[in-house]
């Protein structure tokens, strides 16, 4: 039987003073804790170790930005396994600020009543509050754009290699790639060590695509082909050559296997180039003033891309035929016809007056325009149709004019050319959209209805605005050169005034004015005035 054991009332009255002094202490600290400010940091905050309990925000501000100051030491940066690691970064590199209002910011934050009553009883928990760092935009990034250099490892696909006759294949491997946000934010906290974070970069093309590209490249180029051609021509291709000539396309995820067309086109292309013939394009034949065309031919050659998708689509040993195929000229005589080249519209010639190198540069330029052919609508340049003049092409020095002086330069006199064009373009009813006369007149040439040509400057440019193609037949003789042009008439006819050599001042500075009126049958299609004024030539 269990006995009970009365209190002693002693025991009972200290009980009840110590709760009611408990109680009472409660309620004090809890009046003060409820009245106390809330522009001071609760008691038992720190911030990195700084106590800042008690303190307004401007004083924890400055507690924290002293003891913090400038950031000492270094940090460790560590990837195991990886060469040339841990390395040490000394924090100063990093040129940190100590972010001191965002840790006091958060150091302001209340707590609730009970948990201020328990801290200033001496019951709660101290906080200590991390501090983190401004840390300089360009070495940090410098210092990341570092780690990812040396750590960064793209992924490998597999593949298929030949090696000689034997198809190998290169397994896949992970790579990997430095997680640079992360990064980033872990080195504002300027921590001692840090392990840098990374992660796995996976193929495209696994080792199951590369050995499904291998298995259909064996039977691709298993066993001898023979490939035969019209006429009993005949080759064998033995494996190892076609195992040479395969081809392995990434197109992830798979592999494409293919044969290369030209080393198939190498390998059987001696024993059937006898039956291949070169096409031949059409020509304009001139006869006096009618111009005809002499027809074009078709060429033909071995069809080596259907040859080449035959042997991809074979298996084992088999005899694959080869096709030839037509091909066109690269002016055909029907697109030769419709250009409406008929008949001569226009002729002009000037002599030389000077000097051999002049004539070779002449009949060099000469060469070189000759059979232009300018299309309906096209615009000519007398500079692209002759190219740069440069001894390599045969031009050599020879006098021409620059900035009113003669003088020795490499084509020089294919100005005449240039004049030569220009007039029978002229007469031509032609659209002359650039041209530039001489400084001082020649007197080879009409007055003020002449063009100078030079390579970046000035430009001959012509534009064709009839519904035919224009012909530029050009000769250079003895005694002069010539330009005429074919094409149709459509009835056109030039008027002109002006441009007379007996009303010209020779030796002397005037002015030249011409007028051109073009017609299309009675239809006025240009009228047209020129003005030029010449400087006198230098003295001789």
């Amino acid at each position: 039987m269990r006995r009970l054991v009365p209190q002693r009332p002693g025991s009972i009255l200290l009980l009840v003073v110590a709760l009611a002094i408990l109680l009472l202490s409660a309620g004090v600290v809890g009046a003060r804790v409820a009245t106390a400010p809330d522009d001071r940091i609760p008691a038992g905050v720190s911030i990195d170790g700084v106590p800042v309990g008690g303190m307004t925000r401007e004083q924890a501000e400055r507690a924290v930005s002293n003891r913090a100051g400038p950031a000492t030491g270094a940090v460790v940066i560590d990837f195991p396994g990886a060469e040339g690691f841990p390395i040490r970064v000394a924090i100063a590199r990093l040129a940190p600020i100590p972010r001191a209002r965002i840790a006091v910011d958060e150091a302001m934050q209340r707590r609730s009543l009970g948990d201020r009553i328990l801290r200033e009883l001496g019951l709660g928990q101290d906080r200590d509050i991390a501090i983190d760092y401004r840390v300089a935009g360009r070495p940090l990034n410098a210092l990341v754009s570092q780690l990812r250099e040396r750590l960064n490892r793209p992924a490998r696909n597999a593949r298929v290699v030949i090696d000689e006759s034997t198809l190998r294949l290169v397994s896949a491997r992970d790579g990997r790639r430095v997680l640079q946000d992360p990064l980033r934010e872990a080195l504002t906290r300027l921590p001692r060590r840090i392990e840098v974070p990374v992660a796995p970069v996976s193929p495209a093309i696994d080792d199951a695509a590369a050995r499904s590209a291998r298995e259909r490249a064996r039977r691709m180029v298993q066993g001898p082909v023979r490939v035969v051609g019209p006429g009993g021509r005949s080759v064998v291709l033995p494996t190892r050559p076609l195992t040479r000539a395969l081809r392995f396309i990434p197109r992830a995820p798979a592999i494409a296997v293919d044969l290369d067309q030209d080393a198939v086109e190498e390998m059987v292309g001696d024993t059937f180039a006898p039956l291949e013939r070169e096409p031949r394009s059409a020509r304009f034949v001139v006869e006096g003033a009618r111009v005809r065309v002499a027809a074009g031919a078709d060429g033909r050659r071995v069809d080596i891309e259907t040859t080449t998708r035959a042997l991809r689509l074979g298996r084992g040993a088999r005899d694959v035929r080869v096709r030839l195929q037509r091909t066109e000229p690269a002016l055909t005589t029907a697109a030769a016809r419709e250009m409406g080249i008929r008949e001569r519209i226009a002729e002009f010639s000037t002599p030389y007056t000077c000097c051999p190198p002049r004539v070779t540069n002449i009949r060099r330029g000469v060469e070189a325009l000759d059979g232009t052919i300018i299309p309906a609508g096209g615009t000519f340049s007398l500079n692209d149709a002759m190219g740069e003049r440069t001894e390599a092409r045969g031009f050599v020095p020879a006098p021409q004019i620059n900035a009113g002086e003669l003088e020795d330069a490499v084509g020089g006199g294919v100005s005449q050319i240039a004049t030569t064009m220009f007039n029978a373009a002229f007469f031509g009813g032609l659209e002359l959209v650039s041209h530039t006369p001489h400084e001082f007149w020649i007197t080879r040439y009409p007055p003020g209805r002449e063009a100078t040509v030079s390579w970046g400057g000035p430009e001959l440019i012509i534009r064709n605005d009839w519904p035919a193609a224009v012909l530029v037949k050009a000769s250079a003789r003895d005694d002069g050169m010539t330009v005429q042009l074919y094409s149709t008439s459509f009835d056109r006819r030039v008027e002109t005034t002006g441009a007379d050599p007996a009303e010209a001042s020779a030796g002397q500075a005037f002015t030249a004015s011409y007028t051109r009126e073009v017609y299309a049958g009675d239809e006025l299609k240009r009228d047209e005035s020129y003005s030029w004024s010449y400087v006198a030539p230098p003295p001789e």
